[in-house]
């Protein structure tokens, strides 16, 4: 998925995996080139999952328009869609944002 379907701004995935690899103490003697490569991997990692478990999310019988409103990529109308058609969205990102966090920081 090129769209961003969860509704989760950039800066709050950057952010997040700011405080992420702060916590986890990932950047400490990590020359700046290799830290900037380590936090670009976990965000994409991050994006993948949240858009996995959107597609798990959405009623098979909308995956088809789902698809279509991708093609168009009008990322305004993908996020309207996922908000109407997945009950408790918000609550569904945050538990994948939970979940990603505890795999790096016990």
């Amino acid at each position: 998925m090129t769209n961003n379907p969860n509704n989760v701004s950039e800066e709050v995935v950057n952010k997040f995996i700011d405080q992420l690899v702060a916590d986890a103490n990932m950047g400490e003697g990590l020359e700046m080139e290799v830290f900037s490569e380590l936090k670009k991997d976990l965000k994409k990692r991050l994006e993948n999952r949240m858009n996995a478990t959107i597609l798990a999310h959405i009623p098979e019988y909308k995956l088809e328009e789902f698809e279509k409103l991708l093609d168009k990529g009008d990322s305004n109308a993908t996020q309207d869609f996922c908000s109407q058609n997945i009950p408790d969205l918000a609550s569904i990102i945050a538990a994948e944002f939970l979940s990603f966090r505890s795999r790096y920081i016990s």
